[in-house]
């Protein structure tokens, strides 16, 4: 069996180390274009562009189980809903799967909309989020704005091979109503969640978040 993990946005394969190394060799974590040392290839990709890169980058390997964190959990999640073959099962955790903006968000965007006819962008580019300052950074805006608004409910229904779950209790970027959401909608999907962690529950709590994983492996082989 093969784990290997997708990372967040704006993140890399190094933050993975601590899990990779404690399941050892059969394990591995892969930048995607535009993180760590891969290069873009194209600033306007969305999920899908992202997902096919990454299953012409590992669909040599047989026996996958897939880790997807926040982004990464996006793509695994896609990707599990074309069911290959050679993907046994999923883990998920802080994946924003299901897009659901709260009213001030909606209420921000509709702003922002009508503001880009009236206000130059370089002054409207001060109000922007955090995150999309640093996608622009990266020269990824476009994906990042295709990416944030990619809802995956049908997906995530088309979803039948065992799905584990793992959110920190205290998520402020992904909430843990839509992980519960998420848990309904995979018909084979079990929830596990971690008290005193946030949306990087994998580092807030390293050691119950790999007793989760290596539970989740053994069950099945």
């Amino acid at each position: 069996m093969k784990v290997i993990i997708l990372h967040g946005w704006g993140q890399d394969k190094t933050v993975w180390e601590g899990l990779t190394d404690k399941l050892g060799k059969n394990s591995l974590s892969i930048d995607m274009p535009g993180f760590g040392k891969e290069k873009i290839v194209d600033p306007t990709w969305g999920v899908p562009e992202y997902t096919q890169w990454v299953i012409n980058k590992i669909k040599d390997y047989n026996d996958v189980i897939l880790i997807g964190h926040s982004f990464g959990g996006r793509l695994t999640a896609e990707i599990a809903s074309k069911r290959p073959k050679w993907l046994k099962g999923i883990i998920l955790s802080g994946a924003p799967c299901v897009y659901k903006p709260s009213f001030k968000t909606k209420f921000k965007i509709t702003i922002f909309k009508i503001a880009k006819y009236f206000i130059p962008y370089k002054l409207r580019l001060r109000y922007f989020p955090t995150d999309l300052k640093k996608a622009i950074d990266r020269g990824l805006e476009a994906t990042f704005r295709k990416v944030i608004s990619y809802d995956q409910t049908n997906q995530l229904k088309s979803i039948s091979l065992p799905t584990l779950i793992i959110w920190g209790r205290d998520d402020k970027v992904v909430p843990l109503s839509i992980a519960k959401e998420m848990n309904g909608l995979i018909s084979n999907s079990e929830l596990k969640i971690i008290n005193d962690a946030d949306h990087n529950s994998f580092l807030d709590n390293p050691n119950l978040f790999y007793s989760y994983v290596k539970k989740f492996i053994e069950n099945i082989k």
